[in-house]
């Protein structure tokens, strides 16, 4: 008797231990299954990471370029502005030197209009004196009389400064 209940608990014990080990030969098959899902992960992982690292150095090198590109930009923004400046300040000194001029060619028309023997009346700008011929009638040239050599240029002046107006 004493045999056979060995016997009996020896069959529980394999029993209980073969249950053991078909529960641990389960877990070892899911641990190895997700093992190669880990190592699948392991692997995305990676690639991504390297994918990232390129774009990272994509950027960088399009950002140096990009600081590069508006270095020059700013660059020839601050040429193009001085060449505006000198062009104004060029442009202000032909102003001056302009109105300096009309101012002068005013006077001088002033003058011209005075009598030249200093009494003080003005005579009729020889324009004036003469009609204006009408589309009717045929233009007929005159030629001027002579100047005396001292007038010639005022008049010149004066027949330019009218124009320009």
């Amino acid at each position: 008797m004493l045999g056979t209940v060995l016997d009996l608990t020896m069959i529980v014990l394999l029993l209980v231990t073969s249950f053991w080990c078909v529960r641990v030969h389960r877990r070892l098959a899911a641990l190895r299954t997700g093992q190669s899902e880990i190592a699948a992960f392991v692997e995305a992982l990676a690639a991504a990471t390297e994918r990232a690292e390129r774009a990272v150095q994509e950027m960088k090198a399009a950002g140096s370029q990009a600081a590069a590109s508006r270095e020059e930009q700013e660059s020839e923004l601050r040429s193009r502005r001085e060449e505006l400046q000198r062009t104004v300040e060029a442009a202000q000194r032909m102003q001056r030197r302009l109105e300096d001029v009309l101012g002068r060619g005013a006077r001088l028309i002033a003058e011209l209009r005075t009598d030249p023997r200093g009494s003080g009346t003005e005579s009729t700008p020889p324009q004036s004196s003469a009609p204006e011929p009408s589309e009717s009638q045929p233009r007929q040239e005159e030629e001027p009389a002579p100047e005396p050599a001292r007038r010639r240029p005022a008049r010149d002046l004066l027949q330019a400064l009218q124009t320009l107006r």
